[in-house]
């Protein structure tokens, strides 16, 4: 089963057993009972992490191609002005050259041991059409960086197996000396996890949809799904030598006053994590499901 897909199940069975066994209409308003606190989550964490280390599922991590960095485009010096930092960050694009309508060379991609994996590799469209959807956008309608060249080349980034040449389209934007960059192979499927989801999510589990723990960041944010009437989210880590372990709770809200009503709506937090070192290339795992854990790549 794909993670997504895992995840949103694990939503929903969150949100049945946060808020009474017969889930709500969308948008209906419901009772909402006051949520007992969670139970220890600790040794389900440690199950977790026990399966997980030295597990062929980690050797397929470890041997697989998952980047670990965003692909944040920083120019040299910044950006020329606020409108240009803004277009960026809203991926507005103005495509000002052709596209070039070939297929990439077959191009592997490239570790410091000397060891490659050959991957398929996405066309200049499909990863344009990646940074911005609108081929033919109005560049009147909003500010745009313009696009004056393409072309394929490299570029390194950090991934589960140390950093790595990766084959790249190479965007060339106006008023800039440096190209943006953008990686022309999709990561691989994360690893099957090497235990079993829980059967029985109980109300005080929040679910957990994705983090932005780069390598060498100790403090990074997770994001969270709670209910309307719940008092948001805390995550706590265990740490292991090849992975994190997360596992999210839901904290309780106030009491309502009787006949008081929730919406049935899932409300998204992002939540701080402090780990005691740098993530490193440790997988992160969500304890509810045993399943890694999607890292947001930005733009």
């Amino acid at each position: 089963m794909r993670v997504g897909v895992m995840l949103c199940c694990l939503a929903a069975a969150v949100l049945t057993a946060g808020c009474g066994a017969q889930q709500p209409e969308q948008g209906a308003p419901r009772d909402v009972p006051h949520h007992a606190p969670p139970a220890d989550s600790r040794p389900r964490m440690q199950q977790v992490a026990a399966a997980w280390e030295g597990s062929a599922a980690l050797r397929q991590w470890r041997e697989g191609f998952h980047p670990l960095d965003p692909q944040d485009w920083q120019p040299p010096g910044g950006f020329r002005s606020g409108q240009d930092k803004a277009a960026y960050a809203a991926g507005n694009f103005v495509l000002r050259t052709g596209l070039p309508d070939t297929p990439p060379p077959a191009t592997p991609v490239h570790w410091p041991d000397g060891s490659t994996l050959l991957l398929p590799l996405q066309t200049a469209a499909q990863t344009y059409g990646e940074l911005d959807g609108e081929l033919d956008r109005d560049p009147d309608r909003e500010p745009a960086l313009q696009i004056t060249g393409v072309r394929f080349g490299e570029t390194t980034v950090r991934t589960s197996r140390g950093p790595a040449r990766v084959p790249a389209w190479l965007f060339a934007v106006e008023g800039y000396d440096t190209p943006l960059a953008r990686i022309a192979v999709g990561p691989q499927e994360l690893p099957k996890p090497p235990v079993e989801p829980l059967e029985d999510i109980d109300g005080g589990t929040a679910s957990l949809f994705g983090h932005s723990g780069a390598p060498d960041a100790t403090a990074f944010s997770v994001t969270a799904g709670h209910g309307s009437c719940d008092g948001g989210v805390a995550v706590d880590a265990l740490e292991g030598a090849g992975t994190v372990v997360l596992a999210g709770r839901i904290l309780p809200g106030a009491e309502l006053p009787p006949g008081a009503a929730c919406d049935a709506a899932m409300r998204m937090q992002s939540v701080p994590v402090t780990l005691s070192r740098p993530v490193g290339d440790r997988i992160v795992v969500d304890a509810a499901t045993g399943a890694p854990l999607e890292r947001s790549q930005g733009r």
